[in-house]
């Protein structure tokens, strides 16, 4: 085994949920955080889609989740995971590794 595995062995899990306030405007998933991965998924009861990606995610690059529609990440800071919607107040749940 790899001497550098033990590094990804994840230790913790952290859940959550995260709503777009206004949609059109891309929102970080939450505060800066140190993890491993993280699974994102649309609210069943969304009515319009979410958009994942980057700072600058929108309906024009961002990685599509239809309502139930889930995707996970390997990425090490929560914070620069970013969600936009095409309807206010809907969003996604996530568990993140830590």
């Amino acid at each position: 085994m790899a001497k550098w595995t033990k590094y990804l062995i994840p230790t913790a899990i952290i859940s959550g949920q995260k709503n777009v306030s206004s949609a059109g405007t891309a929102e970080a998933l939450g505060s800066a955080t140190d993890i491993i991965s993280v699974t994102i998924k649309a609210k069943s009861s969304n009515t319009g889609n979410i958009y994942v990606g980057g700072s600058d995610v929108s309906s024009s690059n961002g990685l599509i989740l239809e309502p139930g529609d889930a995707v996970s990440l390997d990425i090490n800071d929560l914070s620069t995971v970013y969600i936009d919607a095409d309807t206010n107040g809907e969003g996604v749940s996530y568990l993140a590794l830590k």
